[in-house]
């Protein structure tokens, strides 16, 4: 009887071992597959199934067909022109002078020196007044100054003429400066100096001398010119007369 409660016991405790040892090898063997799942799940998204790309297409080059050489137009012939026969000029067969008819009018030096200018001709430029008399009409004149008072240019009564006033300055230069001189006033038409300011002054009238900013006056700095329009009582109280 005692045996036999060995037995059993023994029976059972053998059981038991295989039981424990049947779980554990089942609990590696899940562990063991699941180890594998995990690895092989970690290989799949750390290497995405690579996708074969479409092979593009080369477009095969078009065969290079050969262009006839273009022939370059042959220049045509410069055909030598026939000398052109140069005509003779008729001799030019000098007529005389013809004289001019004696002025019997008396004219003034504006007036003689507008008249020649609207002729073309060159004359002799007249000199400046230094007094007025009776016998001058003018009722204003442009008074030129430079280191001296030159002296006075009437006013035309009518027509208009110009100017050409040179002087030497220090440095050997010539300083010209054109005056233009009508019957209403005068204004500087040319000057050889730098900055042409004293062109760009405008015109001076009887009219509106008293509303400009320099006046009654015309001024070339550069030349050390000053042109005055001063009227005929003006001017003689200047001249002491």
């Amino acid at each position: 009887m005692k045996n036999r409660k060995v037995v059993i016991a023994a029976a059972a405790a053998l059981i038991l071992i295989a039981g424990i040892v049947l779980i554990a090898a089942t609990g590696r063997r899940n562990s063991e597959t699941s180890n594998r799942n995990s690895e092989l799940k970690a290989e799949a998204s750390a290497k995405p199934e690579a996708t074969e790309a479409p092979t593009e297409e080369i477009p095969a080059e078009p065969e290079k067909t050969e262009h006839p050489e273009e022939k370059t137009p042959a220049e045509p012939e410069t055909t030598e022109s026939p000398e052109e026969t140069v005509q003779a000029e008729p001799d030019k067969t000098e007529h005389p002078e013809e004289s001019a008819p004696a002025a019997t009018e008396t004219t003034s030096p504006s007036q003689a020196e507008g008249a020649a200018d609207q002729a073309g001709e060159t004359v002799q430029e007249q000199p400046f007044l230094v007094q007025i008399t009776d016998s001058d009409p003018s009722v204003a004149y442009v008074l030129v100054r430079m280191s001296n008072p030159i002296g006075l240019l009437p006013l035309p009564i009518e027509g208009e003429y110009t100017r050409t006033i040179r002087q030497t300055m220090a440095d050997g230069s010539e300083a010209i400066n054109v005056l233009h001189l009508t019957p209403d006033g005068f204004w500087m038409e040319e000057a050889n100096c730098e900055g042409q300011d004293c062109v760009g002054e405008g015109m001076v009238t009887l009219e509106n001398r008293e509303e400009r900013v320099l006046w009654n006056m015309v001024i070339c700095l550069p030349h050390q010119l000053v042109a005055e329009l001063i009227t005929r009582e003006e001017a003689k109280q200047m001249l002491g007369q």
